[in-house]
């Protein structure tokens, strides 16, 4: 399917770009790393000496980072030309990558591969001549083997971040991770004479992509880990806990094991002689099933059969439960019931709110049934209560067939025990939680266990920051990995904090990166209220600089064109301090979009870099007066690992921020109540409206009054956008700009960008037009839900885009005005003639027939 009114246009890469789209005056000084190092400054942003710098970066990855000489410098020449002032090496390391900095055909991971290595070096030679800086990134995508120097065990771990996650903790690990650090860092290049540790342009490293010890056993890493790796960590767990509590006495104390009388039943009709009574068996969705009552069941009990006709692999959708139930926090609960299924299966257990929001208040299990009546028993201790709470049964609809239930009891009281019998602290016998155990855990044995990992990634992180700043003699940025992977208080220990985002990430229905079996939710998020730049805005720490290392709207997204704009403003407007596009993408493939994240080969994204690069790096948007700021102390991040999962550990929503708030002020975290800035709003003084949000300088505006066709304004004396739904729409620009939009050819949706690029003698500004791009011929299709693939079948060159038909009215008359069309490489084409509106103002008509995405505008004296 090819957009209506589509047509060529590809982003060159052997023809440099030309004229007013060379956007290289946004680099001020070359080469990179000419005016010292990047440090922090006591305002926790980047500085050069005492002027401050912001990062806008494109990443490069895996393959790519080791390019042949002839087209190392055109990478160099066309990311400097499209205003980038940094790039991120990213994926050197992976093992799947062609080429590859590490030798693993050597049959380990400890050798470089020499010719990868030279190519690099070059790459960077040339970047850093033209005034690009470098993020080097350390750990990604290595595979670690027992080649290494590891027991053979590692080879059983198969999963990379799993392996990375150990590394946390492992010691030899961890070596391995400091050696590949100094074979690179201290490699002298001989294209610059300098190691990469003693040169200012690079400007930062990252120790591990994406990952953490936290993050790993809520993942399961942990859980799965082989019995060497598990003993270690027990080991340490043992230790931590003798410095905590020296006797076992003790820690059974601090744990709350107890045993207690039991009290009254707090089921009614829990044997079923009333039929079923008090009991409900809830259906959602698609499934059903049927419920009946039967006789002789164990200790002379009725049982209940539910009979599941058509299943359901969402858990809720067919459950048991009964309602009007007391339960109180901190007070020890037993459940007890019979259970057989016509066939083995797992099913679930929680006590939950029986209202809305439907919170579970802190007991959810598994458990496992067969063809034969068993009891389970479980006991438990609500960190929540709740006057009116549930205990439900559920998974009931994830498989056909029938099951049984009898002689249900809940009580107060019991026996909680969780240790094993005998002083299993002084014989190191304490185990570890896993993270499937997470739930049978008393709260302050589970409390102990993250505050354990949390400790133990902490010095992780600052052994690897120290090794690469002491020993290896590195004085630029160190900073861990992104919040969200890892949590506030344990990135702001060094010098900068991160994050990463992407809209409508591919996802895989079958196996993970299956080429042929994906899809993307081909959604805007200028109508989103959910938007990935709310997160964002949850992560920023009052006092540290921010970062966004990798973000992207993945092909074949058709509205992939709001995405750099939308962040770029946003983060001018926050006062962040780098943002870096994923990803550039090779340097072969000429000529069509090859993949989801593919920057440069796609025009909507490649084409409106440098209305980007100016609006974030040049500051055309102001920061917001004011600031939203709240405290998330070390306890309450604690306290807030309970309630998280993998990928979203704890940020500002644990201090009440709304990250909704992004387009009116400035939103950061502070970590203790003292870094709260004097002045700032509390987040209960700040309401984002559902509808028109305008930031407290008036130049952002983002409309969602009307569904489905929001839009952005960026309202700034050098840089003017309309993003969105635009069509139909005359959009005031401010200073006496105004934009028509006429015509669009997706829906109304489309991006306007005004650049300027110089306002006197001559003003001088680019235009960027673009409603999306596609490659020729690409097997675009919907599959329902909003969701669509091409497949393996991205089509063939060249790429095509569709444009708006807009009408930029002036404030100046015609004959001060000239226009032209751009070609592909910036030269100038077609004239377009303005066309007078009265004395002192003009029209330019700006249409498909043009053939192009960019204009550039001249204003004579």
């Amino acid at each position: 399917m090819q957009t209506r009114e589509s047509f060529p246009w590809v982003i060159p890469f052997n023809s440099p770009s030309q004229g007013v789209v060379d956007f290289r005056f946004l680099i001020d000084h070359t080469p990179a790393g000419a005016r010292g190092w990047v440090r922090v400054g006591a305002d926790g942003h980047y500085y050069l000496g005492n002027k401050r710098i912001r990062f806008w970066g494109v990443n490069i990855t895996a393959g790519a980072c080791f390019p042949t000489q002839a087209d190392a410098a055109k990478m160099a020449d066309q990311i400097a030309q499209a205003g980038f002032n940094i790039v991120r090496f990213h994926h050197m390391d992976a093992f799947w990558a062609t080429p590859c900095l590490i030798d693993y055909a050597s049959g380990g991971s400890r050798r470089f591969n020499t010719n990868a290595l030279t190519q690099f070096d070059y790459l960077y030679a040339q970047l850093r001549q033209r005034g690009v800086y470098t993020n080097l990134n350390l750990l990604v995508n290595r595979r670690f083997h027992a080649a290494d120097g590891l027991p053979p065990e590692i080879e059983q771990v198969q999963d990379v971040k799993a392996q990375h996650a150990i590394g946390c903790f492992y010691r030899p690990l961890i070596e391995l991770q400091k050696e590949y650090a100094r074979q690179l860092l201290t490699h002298r290049n001989p294209y610059t004479g300098q190691t990469y540790a003693e040169d200012p342009a690079v400007a930062m490293v990252e120790i591990n992509n994406e990952n953490g010890l936290i993050q790993g056993w809520m993942s399961g890493f942990l859980d799965s880990a082989p019995v060497v790796f598990q003993n270690e960590l027990q080991a340490q767990w043992n230790r931590w806990l003798r410095h905590k509590y020296a006797t076992i006495d003790a820690l059974r104390r601090a744990w709350g094991e107890r045993s207690e009388p039991l009290g009254q039943q707090m089921f009614r009709n829990p044997r079923f002689t009333e039929g079923l009574q008090q009991w409900v068996l809830e259906q959602h969705g698609t499934a059903r099933a049927t419920v009946s009552i039967q006789p002789d069941g164990p200790n002379g009990s009725n049982i209940v059969q539910i009979q599941i006709i058509q299943t359901s692999p969402t858990a809720w959708h067919v459950q048991f439960n009964q309602a009007g139930l007391r339960f109180e926090a901190g007070r020890l609960y037993t459940l007890r019931f019979y259970a057989r299924a016509s066939q083995r299966r797992s099913l679930g257990v929680n006590v939950g709110q029986a209202h809305e929001p439907w919170q579970l208040l802190g007991f959810a299990r598994e458990f496992v049934v067969d063809t034969d009546w068993r009891e389970y028993r479980f006991n438990f201790v609500l960190p929540l209560g709740d006057e009116n709470a549930r205990v439900n049964f559920d998974r009931l609809g994830e498989q056909a067939g029938e099951i049984f239930f009898a002689d249900l009891s809940l009580t107060p009281g019991g026996e909680l025990r969780f240790l094993p019998d005998g002083d299993v602290l002084g014989e190191t016998r304490v185990p570890i939680i896993m993270h499937r155990q997470r739930n049978e855990a008393p709260p302050a044995a589970l409390r102990d266990w993250h505050e354990f990992l949390w400790e133990t990634e902490r010095n992780y992180w600052r052994e690897m920051a120290d090794y690469i700043k002491r020993e290896l003699r590195y004085k630029g940025v160190v900073f861990g990995t992104i919040i969200g992977c890892s949590t506030p208080h344990l990135m702001a220990q060094l010098d900068s904090v991160d994050g990463h985002a992407y809209w409508m990430h591919p996802e895989f229905p079958g196996a993970g990166w299956d080429p042929n079996n994906w899809f993307v939710r081909n959604e805007p998020m200028i109508n989103s209220d959910q938007a990935t730049l709310h997160r964002l805005a949850l992560q920023r720490v009052v006092g540290k600089p921010f970062t966004v290392t990798e973000y992207d709207h993945p092909a074949p997204n058709q509205y992939a064109a709001e995405g750099a704009l939308m962040l770029a403003a946003h983060a001018a407007l926050q006062d962040w301090d780098g943002l870096f596009l994923f990803d550039y993408g090779a340097s072969s493939g000429e000529g069509r979009i090859n993949a989801y994240f593919e920057q440069r080969t796609h025009p909507a994204k490649w084409g409106l870099a440098r209305a980007c690069a100016a609006l974030f790096v040049r500051g055309d948007v102001r920061p917001a007066q004011k600031v939203v700021c709240a405290a998330l102390t070390r306890t309450q991040e604690l306290d807030a690992l309970r309630q998280v999962w993998a990928w979203g550990l704890p940020d500002g929503r644990f201090a009440q921020l709304d990250g909704r708030a992004i387009t009116l002020h400035r939103v950061a975290l502070a970590l203790e109540p003292s870094q709260i800035p004097m002045g700032a709003l509390q987040p209960r003084e700040v309401s984002a409206p559902s509808g028109l949000r305008v930031s407290d300088t008036g130049e952002l505006l983002w409309d969602r009054t009307q569904a489905g066709r929001g839009y952005l304004l960026v309202r700034s004396r050098l840089s003017k956008a309309a993003v969105g739904f635009i069509g139909g729409r005359t959009l005031d620009l401010g200073d006496n700009f105004t934009l028509e939009v006429r015509e669009t050819p997706l829906n109304g949706f489309g991006v306007v960008a005004i650049t300027v690029r110089q306002e006197k003698p001559v003003w001088r500004a680019v235009l960027t037009a673009i409603s999306t791009a596609e490659n020729t011929g690409w097997n675009f299709r919907e599959l329902g839900d909003n969701r669509v693939t091409v497949g393996a079948q991205w089509g063939s060159p060249p790429t095509r885009i569709a444009v708006p038909t807009i009408t930029l009215h002036v404030p100046y008359p015609a004959s001060r005005i000239r226009c032209w069309a751009l070609g592909e490489n910036g030269a100038r084409g077609s004239v377009v003639q303005a066309t007078p509106k009265g004395k002192d103002r003009a029209a330019l008509e700006l249409s498909p027939k043009y053939r192009t995405l960019w204009y550039e505008v001249e204003i004579r004296p």
